[in-house]
């Protein structure tokens, strides 16, 4: 016979996220993570969707994420398909730049993402001309 000093619960939390989780007066109910993983695209363009006047190219990685979950809390996550996408132009290449530094830890371990946010070739290649 197993004899713990403890007593048992029936009503233990589950380890699992999105499981049902007692509460005191003993109604279980679902938590569901409010924040989505968005991949790097989606939020390129959630960027592009902030206020023209927004500077992308100056936001520390603090005001970044302030500014995706203030778009989505305006326009929902529909904002994924409408807004514009030019990957030539230079406000495209800020929020770019942006969301690599706010989220560039997240996309490591994730080829295709670090792809999306890796910088244009030519850029690149005119760095590495311009030290020469």
């Amino acid at each position: 016979m197993d004899e713990t000093t403890e007593s048992r619960s029936t009503t233990r939390t589950p380890t699992r996220r999105g499981a049902a989780t007692p509460s005191r007066d003993g109604v279980h109910r679902i938590s569901v993570p409010l924040h989505p993983r968005l991949s790097a695209s989606e939020l390129i363009h959630v960027l592009l969707a902030a206020p023209a006047e927004t500077d992308l190219s100056d936001l520390d990685p603090v005001e970044v994420r302030s500014i995706i979950a203030d778009v989505l809390t305006r326009h929902g996550y529909d904002i994924l398909t409408r807004s514009q996408s030019c990957p030539s132009s230079d406000r495209h290449q800020d929020a770019r730049r942006a969301v690599r530094r706010a989220y560039g830890a997240r996309f490591l371990d994730a080829p295709a993402e670090q792809a999306v946010l890796a910088d244009p070739l030519r850029e690149v290649l005119a760095v590495r001309s311009g030290e020469r």
